[in-house]
């Protein structure tokens, strides 16, 4: 991981707490990456889907933890989307040790 974002990880889990402005941070440092990443590959092609797919995954991510929050859901329903999140988490490292080093 680099060193940078190593630093900002710290920062922003450094008193156990994520506020929203600290997301914000994360995601413009995404956001950076992926507009380096694109302009060493392209603005087309699997690498550039591989970007939008992880904004919209997130966007959809952040609308049903709100949904889940406002809408109280049942703790069935919050252990179950903790379990996909945690599974794709673990999926995604899984494939980045296989394919990626």
């Amino acid at each position: 991981m680099e060193k940078s974002l190593e630093k900002l990880l710290e920062e922003i889990y450094s008193d156990s707490r994520v506020s929203p402005s600290e997301v914000i941070k994360l995601r413009k440092y995404f956001e950076r990456a992926m507009i380096d990443l694109l302009n060493i590959d392209g603005d087309e092609g699997v690498t550039n889907a591989l970007c939008k797919s992880f904004e919209v995954t997130n966007q959809l991510l952040q609308e049903t933890l709100l949904k889940a929050k406002r809408n109280k859901e049942n703790v069935e329903f919050k252990d179950a989307l903790e379990k996909v999140i945690d599974s794709q988490i673990a999926l995604m490292k899984a494939n980045h040790a296989v394919f990626g080093k």
